[in-house]
């Protein structure tokens, strides 16, 4: 494929974390269920046609800290205490930047 001049390609993403108490069944290092995110705001489209892998780098206190998912759903679930800092990396499949949308 050639690759075109001027033109802008985008993709949606939405990214983020929800955390849900565990209520009575928690212990003292588990007292929330958490979820980190990476999702089309499009529930029909199936982010990987661009996406190659994603790649979630969690706490170091986790078992296996870095985690790199190749199909969706692109997302973590865990249990723990409290708040870390967590990164997402998103590799794009080869020629994604060369389609226009």
């Amino acid at each position: 494929m050639t690759r075109l001049d001027n033109i802008t390609t985008c993709l949606p993403i939405a990214y983020g974390s929800v955390a849900f108490s565990l209520g009575e069944k928690a212990d003292e290092y588990h007292t929330h269920r958490w979820t980190l995110y990476l999702r089309s705001p499009n529930p029909t489209y199936d982010l990987s046609n661009a996406i190659s892998r994603v790649i979630f780098q969690l706490h170091p206190s986790f078992a296996q800290p870095t985690r790199e998912l190749t199909k969706p759903p692109f997302e973590v679930t865990e249990t723990g205490w409290g708040e870390f800092e967590a990164s997402i990396r998103i590799v794009w499949r080869e020629g994604v930047a060369d389609e226009r949308c």
